[in-house]
């Protein structure tokens, strides 16, 4: 009886106690939730003004108190302010989880970072980082984790307010010219340079970057600081992947879910006939890219030469940027003369695991999909290979094919003179799979001769595929052209493959596409002639490179004039976000009519 008793008082204690906590947050509503969001917004502000001063400019030694001060306040008040909503919701707590799962995560890595605090310290200090500067990376660690809330808590507000759908094309085109924007902002900072660096180089190399092209009118390794060197690293990885690709990754991952309207821009961005389908690319591309790099750079870290002595940090550091690099086929390098650098030209260990992430990010992410979804399911006889992968692997095949018997019996007298014959076979691969997008080179391009550089113009204007981390006219544009040829001369009036017929749409865009990309390298090889004092095939090979966003240069990058620099930039932006796309962004949409006018035939050809 006495138990029934306390059981009793207990659900009337506890019922209590949820009365009581909706009174609490319904005076919270009324009177103190404006002032709770107004201090939130104005922390978020004063997070990232601190963040740039601390990491993008030098001060004087005294403020470093004060900046500590500020950050210990910013993260004590994050702690409270969710605290006081994740016990005041008047959601069930389940609900509320679901929701603001991000928040709760990094409470939960604030309280494991208190709590192991001295253990944390006493590792940085192991690496020889005083006191002081423990200190600050500790808390501003602490701050990138509220800036990260930040984003997930203004993310949740904004989606309370419908936006009219946008063409996907000014998204994609706009996107990469905000990343820019950023990127040209940031490595102006004081603590992103070793000394001064003309702003037309800064511009060149976050477009560059950008863009994953890899051309640079300075040397990054000794140009920019460790700081400048991570906002490179970050450029490439968000221009590979994409600034849209990885927002709606996040509006996922942090509101658990994206409107239809944003569900539809995810489609026509990755060319998917369905919605389902690409929301389920659009998880796998962050994962497979976080899976893929990671494997990568364990790899590079392993196959690393032992004839090139380095601190075992910066070993560390180097396999991660050459495996975003490489991935992303950026083509940028730490060392002194890239690839070409004797102790790694001669690690064919290393090399091949640079080829394997250039092909991985050339292929494309649905087709990378595609692969995973294979090699999940070996025994899934429901599983149809798409016309698009089909395509990816034939023309991918046959060019790496090409490439790699056309550099080694062309170069035998000039670039790959003096090797042995596995040597010659071995590079004439890995130039064969660098001309498709990547932009590391292991030999001399100065000395390669008239036939291969003409091979290279074909190989890197048709580029990679699409929708990877490539540039270029892409695999299926050159496929899909090269086929509807072979149906003229036979006199097909569709387009079939594999028991498919292709959209009229797509081979239309195709013929636009090559002839517009022809278009371009015409005028810049054009505009360059005007304004550089270098060999023809120098320019050509130059603005080929950048369009194809590839990054192989034959020495000209670094003397180019201002106006040079500023029409390969120009040349690598179009190459990167596809001159019909930024077409199609700067033009108006005309409305549909419901008529047409009779046929007449124009003599062509």
């Amino acid at each position: 009886m006495k138990l029934k008793r306390f059981f009793v008082f207990l659900s009337r204690f506890f019922l209590y106690l949820q009365v009581q906590r909706y009174e609490i947050r319904k005076f919270y509503v009324e009177h103190f939730r404006w002032l709770g969001r107004t201090f939130y917004i104005f922390f978020g502000f004063l997070s990232v003004t601190i963040l740039i001063l601390d990491f993008g400019f030098y001060y004087p030694e005294i403020w470093k108190e004060y900046v500590t001060l500020s950050i210990r306040t910013l993260v004590s008040f994050f702690i409270f302010y969710e605290s006081i909503h994740l016990i005041f919701t008047n959601k069930r707590w389940k609900e509320y989880i679901s929701i603001h799962k991000i928040e709760l995560i990094i409470l939960l890595m604030l309280g494991l970072e208190f709590i192991y605090e001295n253990n944390i310290v006493s590792i940085l200090k192991s690496y020889h980082i005083s006191g002081d500067d423990t200190t600050l990376i500790f808390l501003s660690a602490n701050q990138v984790l509220f800036l990260f809330s930040n984003l997930a808590h203004f993310y949740r507000l904004s989606r309370n307010h419908d936006s009219k759908k946008l063409n996907p094309s000014i998204v994609f085109v706009s996107s990469f010219a905000f990343i820019i924007l950023l990127g040209v902002c940031f490595l102006h900072f004081p603590k992103s340079t070793n000394g001064t660096v003309p702003s037309i180089d800064i511009v060149f190399t976050t477009i560059s970057a950008t863009c994953v092209t890899g051309l640079s009118t300075v040397d990054i390794s000794s140009s920019f600081t460790l700081t400048g060197q991570l906002i490179v690293l970050l450029l490439i990885q968000v221009g590979g992947l994409g600034l849209m690709t990885l927002t709606s990754f996040f509006s996922i991952f942090l509101a658990g879910k994206v409107s239809v309207s944003d569900t539809m821009m995810i489609k026509d961005l990755l060319s998917e006939e369905t919605m389902g389908r690409a929301k389920e690319i659009l998880k796998q591309i962050t994962i497979q890219t976080l899976v893929i790099e990671s494997i990568g750079a364990l790899l590079l870290f392993y196959s690393f030469p032992e004839n090139f002595p380095i601190a075992l940090s910066e070993k560390i550091y180097y396999s991660i940027f050459h495996s975003i690099s490489a991935f992303c086929n950026a083509g940028f390098s730490l060392l002194p003369n890239g690839l070409a650098t004797e102790a790694f030209q001669r690690s064919e260990g290393f090399l091949s695991v640079i080829m394997f992430l250039i092909v991985l990010g050339g292929l494309g992410f649905p087709v990378l999909f595609q692969i995973r979804t294979r090699f999940a399911n070996p025994f899934d006889f429901k599983f149809r290979w798409s016309v698009t992968s089909k395509l990816v692997f034939g023309t991918t095949s046959c060019l790496l094919l090409f490439g790699w018997v056309s550099y080694y019996f062309l170069e035998q007298n000039s670039s790959l003179k003096g090797l042995t014959t596995s040597e010659q076979i071995f590079h004439s691969l890995f130039y064969s799979v660098t001309t498709r997008t990547a932009g590391f080179n292991t030999l001399d391009l100065s000395q390669m001769g008239f036939p291969i550089t003409f091979i290279s113009f074909f190989l890197m204007w048709v580029g990679a595929s699409p929708v990877s981390t490539g540039g270029g006219i892409k695999t299926t544009t050159f496929a899909i052209s090269l086929l509807n040829i072979t149906n003229e001369i036979r006199g097909k009036d569709r387009m079939e493959i594999d028991h498919r017929t292709i959209a009229n749409s797509s081979i239309a865009r195709a013929s636009a596409t090559i002839v517009l990309s022809l278009f371009v390298i015409f005028v810049a090889i054009f505009c360059l002639l005007l304004t550089e004092n270098a060999n023809f095939i120098d320019l050509c090979y130059e603005v080929v490179s950048a369009f194809g966003t590839v990054g192989l240069t034959r020495s000209l990058t670094p003397h180019l004039s201002d106006s040079g620099k500023i029409i390969i930039c120009t040349v690598m932006f179009v190459g990167r976000v596809g001159i019909l796309t930024l077409l199609v962004a700067l033009s108006k949409k005309v409305d549909r009519i419901s008529y047409e006018y009779p046929k007449e035939y124009v003599v062509v050809g």
